[in-house]
């Protein structure tokens, strides 16, 4: 690669935009400076990530007499930082303040190692929470204060209580968009919000009371100053009653089953009801997505680790999932990453090679990317790839249909030589054969029976495998409480649009709070 206004820019340079640290070897001797710099960053809780060292072809044939003390070992420690007595003093009286707080688990309670000291924080002064995708399965389901999942992907309990909270206590969260629900979530007029993050950036996050330090030490600090004023928040039934709702729709959503009349998926935006005949009549089947992932809920192992990242899934999967063991669930929906399922699952697998590894991925997410699907063949490391087929990016074309839009491509159709545009047959794509021809066990799946027995048979195999599910369109779980905040265009012609400016759009942005 030439860069004729830089010659200096190289291949290597594309790696900048994604590295915390990032450097070019032009002598050897550099390796000494770079790799030490390599390690303070990967072991650094605030600003670690992913180091790039790039070392050019010609460099890395050079010989270099290094001294002995470069191979020395090293220790680098994490420690944990501690909050002032001032950070503490803050919290305690915002807390006091306060009725009706609610915590949000955030993934820093993970990486911190804080989910038995968030446990009794919450506990001891009877705080309910909601999870980010990065904080789920900290603490399993069936905690009494758990809510599940919270924002715009969040689950009905958890975007219930969250309304009405005077108080947000955010432990390890970033407060994506996701998790805030573009900021609209939170709509008690009283709200405040503590934040307790290692990260002063993200302490700084919707003007709240900082307590910059490691989640674990913070939250023991604070459950000890706390316990001495005998605080308790003023809930009474409502936890309960959160919960018991949540129950509800859970088991509502994972016995959906297709009815041939009268059929009302969850997501009926702009539906033509036709595409249900056209689906079953290609692929022989009418399961429901949400039934499917409840199946596999029931069936998997409490020690069995999910994947997800992009597409619906990992929406169902906050919202529903019940993780039944400690840090079974990993799912990166950042920048809802395709692709990102089937290779991250080798990486877990690397990591926890005694258990089975799940990833969940949607048919558009597994084309764009599973390389790492015969590196696993290669290497002996056995994944699961639980792949539920729609023939669509269902997720990206619920969310056009949403906003007032037409499908720009996101169903799988022929071109249509009559209109010249995607509008012609659905396209079938034959998934188990892909992985078949990699020496993959593979199972077709378009019934329940299937499904279980697919499942079972799986655990048994000693290489990968993949479950190509035949899931109907529309049929993944619909947002409870929450919204995001799209773009839309501020001049069309289109009814649809402006319906959805005046009746969504007006509307959410009324209730908005501005942070």
């Amino acid at each position: 690669m030439e860069q004729f206004n830089n010659l200096t820019i190289s291949t290597n340079d594309a790696f900048k935009a994604v590295s915390k640290y990032w450097d070019r070897i032009s002598r050897p001797e550099q390796l000494m400076t770079a790799y030490i710099n390599a390690m303070r960053v990967l072991t650094d809780p605030v600003n670690t990530g992913a180091v790039t060292i790039a070392l050019p072809q010609d460099v890395e044939g050079e010989a270099y007499d290094y001294p002995e003390q470069f191979f020395q070992k090293r220790v680098h420690r994490i420690e944990r930082t501690l909050a002032t007595k001032e950070m503490i003093k803050d919290a305690v009286e915002l807390i006091l303040k306060k009725k009706k707080p609610m915590l949000v688990c955030g993934g820093g309670v993970k990486y911190s190692e804080a989910a038995e000291a968030f446990k009794n924080f919450a506990e001891k002064f009877n705080i309910p929470f909601g999870e980010t995708q990065a904080g789920k399965s900290a603490i399993v389901w069936d905690h009494k204060l758990n809510l599940g999942g919270i924002g715009e992907t969040g689950s009905l309990a958890s975007n219930m209580i969250a309304k009405k909270a005077d108080l947000i206590i955010g432990v390890g969260t970033r407060y994506t968009d996701f998790t805030t629900s573009s900021k609209w979530l939170f709509q008690n007029p009283e709200v405040d919000f503590l934040n307790i993050n290692i990260a002063g950036f993200d302490a700084y996050k919707l003007d709240g009371v900082r307590v910059v330090a490691d989640a674990k030490a913070a939250l023991e600090d604070l459950t000890n100053e706390l316990s001495k004023t005998g605080y308790k928040s003023s809930y009474k039934t409502e936890i309960k009653e959160a919960r018991d709702k949540l129950d509800a729709e859970v088991r509502r959503v994972y016995s959906t089953e297709y009815k041939e009349k009268g059929f009302v998926p969850e997501i009926q935006d702009h539906l033509d009801p036709s595409v249900f005949e056209e689906f079953k009549e290609i692929t022989g089947s009418c399961l429901t997505q949400s039934r499917v992932v409840g199946i596999f809920n029931e069936m998997l192992a409490n020690d069995d680790i999910v994947v997800g990242a992009s597409g619906s899934l990992p929406g169902d999967l906050q919202r529903i999932w019940r993780p039944k063991g400690v840090n079974t669930y990993h799912v990166e929906y950042g920048f809802s990453c395709m692709g990102y399922e089937v290779n991250a699952s080798l990486g877990v697998k690397i990591a926890e090679p005694d258990r089975e590894v799940y990833a969940f991925v949607g048919d558009g997410s597994y084309m764009m990317l599973h390389s790492e699907l015969p590196t696993s063949i290669q290497e002996g490391k056995k994944i699961n790839v639980v792949l539920f087929d729609n023939m669509a990016f269902g997720c990206i074309n619920n969310l056009e249909m949403e906003h007032g839009m037409n499908s720009f491509g996101t169903e799988f159709r022929f071109r249509n030589p009559k209109t010249g545009k995607l509008d012609g047959g659905l396209v079938p794509m034959n998934f188990a054969m892909n992985a078949a021809s990699y020496g993959c066990k593979t199972y077709t799946v378009k019934t329940i029976e299937e499904l279980k027995e697919a499942i079972i048979d799986s655990k048994k195999q000693k290489v990968s495998t993949l479950i190509d599910i035949k899931v109907l369109p529309k049929t993944m779980i619909h947002k409870y409480g929450s919204w995001w905040r799209v773009g839309l265009a501020q001049v069309s012609k289109s009814k649809r649009i402006h319906d959805v400016y005046e009746n969504v759009i007006k509307k959410n942005l009324g209730e908005a709070r501005q942070y």
